[in-house]
């Protein structure tokens, strides 16, 4: 694996502390999430990693078992946090983007939330219907950026603007399937600029305000957007934005 140097680092990140910190979240797919121990006098933390998907205004969302201790530990206490590592490929990984999300993680049975799970952990549905699984929906208070030495930055909620947020909830859906429907060529060259293989039975299955996500049976693939959508824009034309910014 190759690893980056600092200063390649620094480089990969936007300059905008607001704008690293939701490209950093919405890449990770699992998280460290500490909670606290249900039955402990003391409250000691306890941690656990769990696989994570992201409402529009960034609110992780979890499938969680009611069997495991993470989720016990929430029905005692809701307060928990949330570790994303952005870390991996580089040589000195305190060089390297994180954020911790601090908030209270509640179930929550809108089906939106588990299509948006299940679209980027098509495995996980394997398993989602077993009487002992729900989704679950962290409400985010603070979040912590860290882009490596001398760059650390704390934000409170909302960390995506309402107007962003409720643009994408109106677009979404008609848009994938209008996209997945009718432009065969813009997935292949969305896989293209995502570094997967064209004509693999790409399909989009997520847009959100940083980007959007594309899945083939196992393999899901997410591409950032340079900008926010406006909402004068609509989804079909920043994907297409997306593509065209590949050839410039």
């Amino acid at each position: 694996m190759n690893e980056r140097s600092e200063g390649t680092a620094a480089a990969t990140l936007p300059g905008n502390n607001r704008t690293a910190l939701r490209r950093v979240t919405r890449a990770a797919r699992k998280a460290a999430l500490a909670t606290s121990q249900a039955g402990d006098q003391g409250g000691r933390p306890y941690v656990s990693l769990v696989a994570l998907a992201f409402d529009h205004d960034l609110s992780p969302i979890l499938l969680l078992s009611r069997l495991a201790d993470h989720t016990r530990n929430l029905l005692a206490d809701s307060r928990a946090a949330l570790l994303l590592d952005g870390t991996d490929g580089y040589a000195n990984p305190q060089t390297g983007p994180r954020v911790t999300l601090t908030g209270s993680v509640a179930e929550d049975a809108d089906p939106r939330l588990r299509r948006r799970f299940l679209a980027r952990h098509p495995g996980a549905s394997l398993y989602a219907g077993f009487g002992d699984f729900a989704i679950w929906r962290m409400n985010v208070e603070r979040a912590h950026f860290v882009g490596g030495f001398g760059r650390a930055v704390w934000f409170d909620a909302p960390l995506v603007a309402p107007e962003e947020t409720a643009f994408m909830v109106g677009a979404e859906e008609s848009a994938l399937a209008e996209i997945n429907d009718s432009h065969p060529d813009l997935l292949d060259a969305l896989a293209r600029r995502g570094g997967g293989e064209p004509s693999s039975g790409w399909r989009l299955v997520g847009i959100d305000p940083d980007g959007c996500e594309l899945e083939a049976g196992e393999s899901v693939l997410r591409l950032a957007f340079e900008q926010p959508p406006a909402a004068e824009r609509s989804a079909l034309s920043c994907l297409q934005s997306l593509v065209a910014s590949q050839s410039t």
